[in-house]
C-alpha cells in the first residue's frame, strides 16, 4: 500500500512539473515575440502585436517603457503646435532620434516630481481638455497610434505632466532673471573685441548681456537637469 502511495505521489508531482515547464515555455516564447517585435525582427508575424513594449529606464521607482515614450512623443507633436503632416506615424525604437527621446521623458518626469514637492505641478483644467481633444482628433486613424491602445485618462495624464514639468522648467530658466552686470559685459567684449569689429562697447551693450543671459540660463538648465537625475535616480537603458 505504501509503495501504491508513493508512486501515485510520485506521478502527480510529475504531472505538475511538466505543466510548470510548459507554462514556463509558453512564458519565454511569448517574451521572445515581444522582443522581437519591439527591436524589428524575430518570428513571422510578431509586428502583428498590438502593444509591444520594453523597459527603456527608470526615475525612482517608476519605470518608463518604449511605449510610454512613444505616446509622449506623439503628444508632443500635437502640444507643439505644428502640423503633424499627411505621413503622420508615432516613433518606433528603432528610429535613429528615440533614444534622444528617452531622455526628454525621464528629465521630464524628473521636472513634473520636482514640481511635486512645492506643489506646483496642478495644470490649467481648461487647457488639458483643449490639447486632450486636439490629441484625439489629430492622431484618430493612424495605424501606428491606434496600435499602442492608449486609454483617454492615459493621455490626459501625460498631457498634464508635459504642461506642468514645462510651466515650473520655464521659471527655473527664466532669461530675465539673470542679472548680468556692465563689468561682466564689458569684460566679454574685450576678450572678443575683434568680433565688434573695432566699434564702441555701447553698440553692443544690449546684444552682449542678453546672450550672455542666454548661456548662463542654458548652464544653469543642464546644470538643475543633472541634480535632478541624480536625485531621483535616474536610469537610461538605451545609455543616451
Amino acid at each position: 500500500m505504501p509503495d501504491l502511495l508513493s508512486k501515485g505521489v510520485g506521478e502527480h508531482n510529475f504531472s505538475m512539473f511538466k505543466i510548470s515547464l510548459a507554462l514556463l515555455l509558453m512564458i519565454l516564447f511569448l517574451a521572445g515575440r515581444v522582443s522581437a517585435a519591439v527591436d524589428g525582427g524575430g518570428a513571422p508575424g510578431a509586428e502583428s502585436l498590438d502593444i509591444v513594449t520594453r523597459v527603456v529606464g527608470e526615475v525612482g521607482p517608476r519605470v518608463v517603457t518604449s511605449r510610454e515614450v512613444a505616446l509622449s512623443e506623439a503628444i508632443a507633436q500635437v502640444l507643439s503646435g505644428l502640423p503633424l503632416g499627411k505621413d503622420k506615424s508615432v516613433i518606433k525604437p528603432a528610429d535613429p532620434t528615440f533614444a534622444g527621446q528617452v531622455v526628454r521623458v525621464l528629465d521630464e518626469w524628473t521636472v513634473f516630481l520636482e514640481a511635486a514637492d512645492i506643489d506646483a505641478r496642478n495644470a490649467d483644467k481648461a487647457e488639458v481638455a483643449k490639447w486632450q481633444k486636439s490629441v484625439q482628433e489629430q492622431w484618430k486613424g493612424v495605424p501606428s497610434w491606434e496600435k499602442l491602445e492608449p486609454s483617454s485618462a492615459e493621455v490626459k495624464e501625460a498631457i498634464e505632466r508635459k504642461l506642468a514639468a514645462q510651466a515650473f522648467e520655464r521659471l527655473k530658466v527664466d532669461a530675465s532673471l539673470v542679472n548680468i552686470s556692465d563689468q561682466e559685459a564689458q569684460q566679454y567684449y574685450k576678450k572678443n573685441r575683434l568680433r565688434f569689429g573695432g566699434l564702441p562697447y555701447e553698440n553692443f551693450k544690449d546684444n552682449i548681456k542678453a546672450a550672455l543671459a542666454k548661456s548662463q540660463t542654458e548652464r544653469r538648465l543642464l546644470e538643475w537637469r543633472a541634480v535632478l537625475r541624480r536625485k531621483y535616480r535616474v536610469r537610461n537603458y538605451l545609455g543616451a
